[in-house]
């Protein structure tokens, strides 16, 4: 018995390590491609990306220039995501949000004789159901690098963290309606039963994921995948121990080791990880 739990803890600790080394990303400073969206998540601000803001001014980023943060609060009205926002109404709250995303796109990346230039999003959490809304349904341009981070992409099984909010619960449930939406599945999505709509082998968008097996807001973790079939898997039934999904390969992921879910955007490997997928030939 002893030497089963040795082996087990040394391949646990194995496959942390691995897991771990993941998200460990380096590349190659180069000019910034495109100017970058940072999107926050439900109740927080955008001071959550100050750390990434930081590492990314000496790699070539300018906030203001081509690096812009919204803040839900002072730029839509409300960051809680319980009703619609004045103004950005829409069948849903999240859809809400996303129109009000879109306002501050076009305010600091403005089009100029019809054409809009293309940008990058980085999400974090509940941004990251907002940005793909606004991707998939509301973009005027191209989004060309779509990074999320601890986003739940499958709905959260644990709905008691919104429900408070009769607004976003249960929009963020699995097989709610704004999710089957979402993520094209039947009835109220358009079929397509895909999370990563527009995706190919040259673009025009590319989908990353940053995930961590030790948040602990967006249970189970790995719903925070792009997964194929989100018809038949979703945040309801998947099982990130035996792996009943498949990670779509439309995307790329990474995975932190024990990073509780609010850390995660200002780890330092999430962060050279989006900016390397940001900033791929």
């Amino acid at each position: 018995m002893k030497n089963w739990m040795l082996m087990a803890a040394a391949a646990l600790c194995l496959w942390t390590a691995r897991a771990e080394a993941q998200c460990a990303t380096s590349c190659a400073t180069v000019a910034p491609k495109h100017p970058v969206i940072l999107v926050h998540g439900r109740n927080d601000t955008a001071a959550r990306w100050d750390t990434l803001v930081a590492s990314w001014a000496a790699r070539g980023y300018t906030e203001g220039v081509n690096l812009f943060r919204i803040d839900m609060a002072s730029d839509c009205g409300a960051n809680n995501f319980c009703a619609m926002l004045p103004g950005y109404s829409g069948s849903f709250v999240n859809e809400s949000y996303a129109k009000c995303l879109a306002a501050f796109i076009d305010a600091k990346v403005p089009c100029a004789g019809g054409v809009c230039p293309a940008v990058d999003l980085v999400t974090h959490s509940q941004g990251g159901v907002v940005a793909r809304y606004y991707a998939r349904f509301l973009a005027n341009r191209t989004v060309d690098d779509l990074v999320v981070m601890s986003a739940p992409n499958n709905g959260i099984t644990n709905c008691t963290l919104v429900s408070g909010c009769a607004g976003v619960n249960p929009e963020d449930c699995p097989n709610s309606a704004f999710m089957k939406k979402l993520n094209g599945v039947l009835p109220y999505g358009d079929g397509s039963n895909d999370e990563t709509p527009g995706a190919t082998a040259s673009g025009p968008v590319h989908y990353a994921a940053v995930v961590s097996n030790g948040d602990n807001v967006v249970p189970p973790w790995c719903g925070s995948y792009f997964v194929l079939s989100p018809d038949v898997v979703n945040g309801g039934n998947l099982n990130c121990r035996t792996a009943n999904y498949t990670v779509d390969p439309d995307s790329v992921s990474c995975t932190l080791s024990k990073v509780q879910h609010l850390v995660v955007p200002t780890h330092t490997s999430a962060i050279s990880f989006a900016y390397c997928e940001v900033n791929k030939d």
